[in-house]
């Protein structure tokens, strides 16, 4: 602490003064030694010594040489009793309040001590003289000009520190700025490279979806195909992995509850592994609790991810043995629970298995693959759900992760049991769609599809929102299939303006949003321009189909 120092080398020359101008004979012995004494402490502080210690040992020094003086220089009458109101300031200012209050009580008793001397009259009357004059002017005024020095002193420490705090909240500002630019920037990048990975895919699984209802007699053809699906799935979960965990983290992923049957949902995430189970020497099996409630109402897709997740780790670390996928009542509340016989994990590892981008082990990545995301998302997922998820497992001796939900029995949806029936009842008309996107691998994608779906249907393309304008400026269209991102105009413009037709030919005409781009606020602003529905790339034809059944027959 410099001003410390400073003080401190301020008192050493006020001493050597005292001990030249001091009338009294003592003075020029005891002042000089207690300068030598600062002298000797400000080296040992400099060498490592207590601070505050060296404070007290000067102050205490301090306050019996003062006492001396006062008591040989006429006692309450002395000047150099002024000395006195100066002690606790140091103390008090660099070590602490309790320490300032410490030595202000022991001034009080000394001060109270020489009144007391003079009473009693042990104390002899000091000589007055010109040399006592100018002895006492100095004390006042230097007594004075230190009352003044050290909260000043302190005052500008305490600027200093001021200032210094707030540079550093001015940085700590900036840095928090930059990182809230940096997450911004990540959603976005996150987001783009999401929409650039998804309209290719929507491709590649859209024309395998077609080319396998077309070989169904040809085994090998089905073989290479089933596979190329593998593969597709596989590269899709890992997107969705990465877009989730980066929605987890920033608070945009929501869950979006519905009525369904959950022993279909069981019976769907345990039949997607079959194909690759076929080819494995494992006792794969499902078993369901018959007193599990028929309805459940919770985020199926969100379920349904947990679940593929589970089956497809067990499935990755086991080569034989078993794979189980338990689905049990426990009133309240419903277990998922997957039990394999595979690695297991080793105990060190098991505390770190649910952080993002962490796996059993170092070279678990190279040797099984995967990105170590899908626990960590599971487990968030599970939280949004209302549940919880966890494992035990021993190594060598497999692995059972467990997901427990608060699911208690649902009423069954209205029309239940006839809504997927006649799913193409009106595939003899003969539409007219309009595809807008400016891919032609998806317009063609999409144009198999319909035609495929309905023979007698006419299929118009237009490559950007204006084109689907002009087009629809011209002739009638029964149903507009519109992607978000285009050049020109985008989809969400383009939408918004066939809403808003002055003349009313256009505005009525249905509009399904077709996107790779899954980014919340986006599809929000997308639909909110006056979409009549809205499917994510890459699509199941299916489910298209279903869906334009929906907006085209009342």
């Amino acid at each position: 602490m410099p001003y410390v120092f400073l003080f401190a080398v301020v008192v050493i020359v006020v001493l050597l003064i005292y001990a030249v101008v001091s009338p009294y004979p003592y003075a020029n012995v005891m002042f000089s030694g207690f300068a030598a004494c600062l002298l000797v402490l400000l080296g040992l502080v400099n060498r490592g010594f207590s601070l505050n210690w060296a404070i007290h040992l000067a102050t205490g020094l301090g306050a019996f040489i003062l006492f001396y003086s006062a008591w040989a220089s006429g006692g309450v009458h002395s000047p150099r009793l002024g000395w006195m109101l100066i002690l606790p300031l140091t103390p008090f200012y660099v070590i602490g309040r309790k320490a300032g209050i410490f030595w202000l009580l022991a001034v009080m008793v000394l001060q109270f001590l020489m009144v007391v001397s003079n009473h009693l009259g042990w104390i002899q009357s000091f000589e007055t003289g010109m040399a006592h004059v100018l002895s006492s002017f100095l004390t006042y005024t230097l007594v004075t000009c230190v009352l003044i020095v050290v909260p000043l002193m302190y005052d500008r420490m305490y600027r200093q520190a001021l200032e210094e705090s707030r540079q550093h909240q001015r940085e700590l500002e900036a840095r928090r700025e930059e990182l809230e630019h940096a997450s911004v920037m990540r959603e976005h990048f996150i987001a783009t490279v999401s929409h650039e990975l998804r309209t290719p895919m929507n491709a590649i699984l859209g024309f395998n979806a077609l080319l396998l209802a077309r070989v169904q007699d040809k085994p090998e053809a089905l073989k290479v195909l089933n596979h190329t699906r593998q593969s597709a799935d596989h590269l899709m979960t890992v997107i969705n992995d990465i877009l989730d965990y980066s929605q987890l983290q920033s608070g945009q992923l929501v869950i979006q509850p519905e009525t369904f049957e959950l022993r279909l949902i069981a019976e769907h995430a345990f039949e997607l592994f079959k194909p690759r189970v076929q080819s494995m020497d494992l006792d794969y099996r499902l078993e369901l609790d018959p007193s599990l409630p028929v309805w459940v109402n919770t985020d199926r897709h969100r379920l349904m991810q947990v679940l593929v997740n589970l089956l497809g780790n067990a499935l990755k670390f086991t080569h034989q043995g078993s794979v189980v996928l338990q689905v049990r009542w426990t009133d309240p509340g419903v277990e998922f629970s997957v039990q394999d016989t595979g690695i297991g994990i080793a105990k060190e590892r098991q505390e770190q298995i649910f952080k993002r981008f962490t796996q059993a082990e170092n070279d678990t990545q190279a040797l099984y693959g995967g990105n170590g995301l899908g626990l960590a998302i599971s487990q968030k997922l599970a939280q949004l759900l209302g549940g919880e998820i966890g494992f035990e497992s021993e190594p060598g001796h497999g692995s059972r992760f467990w997901l427990r939900l608060p699911l208690t029995s649902a009423m069954a949806p209205a029309k239940s049991s006839e809504q997927h029936q006649h799913l193409l009842q009106s595939m003899d008309r003969a539409w007219k769609f309009l595809v807008a996107d400016d891919h032609p691998v998806n317009r063609l994608l999409l144009k198999q599809v319909l035609q495929n779906a309905w023979p007698h249907s006419i299929v118009l393309e237009a490559v950007d929102g204006q084109k689907t304008l002009d087009i629809l400026g011209q002739q009638a269209v029964d149903l507009v299939f519109m992607d978000m991102v285009m050049p020109v105009m985008d989809g969400i413009d383009a939408t918004r303006l066939i809403r808003q037709d002055p003349a009313g030919r256009i505005n009525h005409v249905p509009i399904l949003g077709l996107t790779a781009n899954v980014n919340p606020l986006d599809l929000e602003r997308f639909k909110s321009a006056g979409l009549s529905g809205v499917m994510l790339k890459p699509f199941e034809p299916a489910q298209l189909c279903e869906r334009i059944e929906q907006l085209l027959v009342p």
